[in-house]
């Protein structure tokens, strides 16, 4: 069973392990910053099998109602195990339980599994991003009511 553990904010030797980890094995144009964690605003958490870390994710609010999961990612290490999947529904359920009824997320075009995942759990095909965060990088974005 996958838990997530929610990033102790007080704590700076473990943002500063986080925001390794998501930029050492989270491909993006913009990388996580000591500083964007510490606001409080993105809430990230640790993702977690049988006490052990094998990935992170995290989320922010972008209304009343609707919540965007971001940096999602698992350790190479434990890739190929059904993490990402459990990952996913992870993230959506803690969105759910704080409120939210709509969960939604950009993808990118060229992460076929992470696409598929949220297709199978019944997420819909929202949008198309060229060139989101930068020239060539480009986002398929998907959103879920949450009831």
């Amino acid at each position: 069973m996958m838990t997530l553990q929610p990033l102790d904010l007080s704590n700076r030797g473990e943002i500063l392990q986080l925001v390794e980890f998501i930029n050492t094995h989270y491909l993006a144009a913009v990388p996580l910053t000591e500083s964007a964690v510490a606001s409080g605003r993105t809430k990230l958490f640790w993702a977690q099998v049988d006490g052990q870390r094998v990935g992170a994710s995290a989320y922010v609010e972008r209304t009343p109602m609707l919540a965007e999961t971001v940096k999602s990612v698992i350790d190479p290490a434990f890739r190929g195990k059904g993490y990402g999947a459990k990952l996913s529904q992870a993230i959506e359920d803690q969105v759910k339980r704080d409120g939210y009824k709509k969960a939604m997320t950009t993808v990118y075009i060229d992460n076929l599994p992470m696409i598929l995942i949220k297709l199978r759990q019944g997420y819909r095909f929202e949008g198309f991003h060229p060139d989101h965060e930068r020239p060539g990088w480009h986002e398929y974005s998907f959103g879920k009511l949450l009831t």
